[in-house]
């Protein structure tokens, strides 16, 4: 290849480079993860970064998939080897995109190579799944000094002796077989009177439509939202509905993910033309209760609107009543006589 040839070979290859970047859609999703420090010793803490960037017009359907959710009230989580003990995130909007930056506080008490998956986040249903990088971590084992004093082991020490260290050991079982006798008279007593007021009290079920609806009910009249508290309206939300889809279909919405969700909703044919509406409850909830998403008033008013449109669309039908039943059997005979 001559020297012009070559020269011409690169302009096209460049040109066909900023082609591809060019056609490249402003629209894409991106996941970036990195972590402060690649080394620490064993106990260390180290703070692993992850950053979600995506358009605004799909905040509202995304999916984070396998980022560590610290639950309130527990001090770590494993995860991929390491220990999560702390997390937070905060979210920005500018030029038509939302990032939304994830700081996870590790700890690692293993030592060796640790090696955490790439983190995913999918848009929409049926859209790619944008991985993040693999980042890896190095743990280093504590140095012990061989040179320091090892103490002998202690003296053997006579036990203090109480009084009741000389009772025989068959009056003490027989005297605790006695007691336990009579408590456990006592309680099945208590039981058997107990059980007989609770069937006396017992009501029957409140219906899951009905049970929904009054809680949804009372879910408005909070306002929780108006005054400020998101997390704790989408919760309250989200639990009416999965309480309702376990009672209303028998399906344990209360074990499930929002995906897996989704997923049983369009496989019943009851629910399947009205699961777009549950996902997009499902996914703002979401990203509030995890993402930390402030979302607009008028959001929170299209998700209890989604909300209260599914539960009154899948309620049970009516059953026709026995009376017009009874009518429709008396009218055929009549008109077979008058033939």
């Amino acid at each position: 290849m001559t020297g012009m040839n070559k020269i011409a070979a690169a302009f096209l290859m460049l040109a066909a480079g900023f082609s591809a970047a060019e056609a490249r859609p402003s629209s894409a999703v991106t996941v970036k993860a990195e972590i402060d420090s690649a080394q620490l010793t064993m106990g260390d803490r180290a703070h692993l970064l992850v950053t979600v960037d995506m358009p605004d017009a799909v905040t509202s359907t995304a999916q984070l998939v396998d980022f560590p959710v610290l639950t309130p009230g527990k001090e770590y989580m494993e995860f991929h080897g390491v220990d999560v003990v702390a997390s937070d995130s905060v979210s920005s909007s500018s030029n038509g995109r939302t990032r939304i930056n994830f700081d996870f506080t590790i700890q690692a008490f293993d030592p060796g190579t640790v090696t955490i998956p790439p983190f995913a986040v999918v848009a929409s249903p049926g859209a790619d799944t944008a991985f993040s990088t693999v980042v890896a971590l190095k743990v280093l084992p504590v140095d012990v000094d061989s040179l320091q004093t090892i103490h002998p082991m202690a003296s053997v020490a006579s036990p203090r002796s109480r009084w009741y260290d000389y009772v025989p050991d068959w009056l003490f079982w027989t005297l605790l077989a006695v007691v336990l006798a009579v408590v456990g008279v006592w309680a099945f007593m208590m039981l058997r009177q107990r059980k007989q007021i609770i069937e006396e009290q017992k009501a029957a079920p409140v219906p899951p439509y009905d049970l929904a609806k009054s809680r949804l009910n009372s879910l408005r009249s909070r306002k929780l939202a108006e005054n400020g508290h998101e997390k704790q309206y989408y919760t309250e939300l989200t639990d009416i509905l999965r309480q309702y889809l376990q009672g209303r279909f028998g399906i344990n919405a209360m074990e499930m993910t929002s995906t897996q969700i989704v997923r049983a909703l369009r496989s019943n044919p009851e629910t399947r033309m009205t699961a777009d509406e549950m996902r997009a409850v499902l996914s703002i909830a979401d990203f509030v209760k995890f993402a930390k998403v402030r979302p607009m008033p008028d959001d929170n008013a299209k998700a209890f609107a989604k909300a209260e449109s599914f539960v009154e669309q899948t309620k049970p039908k009516p059953e026709p009543e026995p009376e017009e039943a009874g009518e429709g059997t008396a009218a055929a005979p009549a008109k077979v006589k008058k033939q």
